[in-house]
């Protein structure tokens, strides 16, 4: 009986987590461009302990990005994912994949080594972290059996 109790509460508080992070990505996403860039600036000051200069260097960059970032999101709404070719699903993929790595690089000529360093350590750790709760979530609903 402890068990289950126990499952459940973790069960629940998961669920409270994931509402609570789709809450915060929803309003995060009714930002505009510019402030999404000055809170994920902020953020990476905080994390990265960047300079003035360095600060608005990444204000210029985020700016750009959230604004890719949006365009894509657009774009994607309007496409019908299911009609898609598999060379249409490529070169897409193949185009968002670029501009990460054109992300990264200019990531690189800003921050130093150990920033740098800092930062691809927590965005590896978001980007496990969403994979887990997303294979959690398969799991739980049972489309992830096999």
């Amino acid at each position: 009986m402890k068990k289950l109790m126990i499952i459940l509460l973790l069960g629940s508080s998961l669920l409270s987590f994931g509402q609570k992070e789709a809450k915060q990505k929803k309003a995060y996403e009714d930002f505009s461009t510019e402030q999404q860039a000055i809170l994920q600036t902020k953020k990476m000051a905080l994390e990265l302990d960047l300079n003035d200069n360095q600060q608005k260097q990444m204000l210029d960059l985020n700016k750009k990005w959230a604004e890719v970032k949006a365009k894509k999101r657009a774009e994607m709404k309007s496409l019908n994912k299911e009609e898609m070719s598999s060379t249409d699903r490529f070169n897409h993929m193949n185009t968002m994949l670029d501009e990460k790595l054109a992300h990264q690089n200019e990531l690189k000529k800003i921050l130093n080594e150990d920033q740098y360093n800092t930062w691809k350590k927590s965005s590896n750790k978001m980007k496990k972290g969403s994979r887990g709760r997303t294979e959690h979530q398969h799991r739980k609903h049972g489309s992830g059996q096999k």
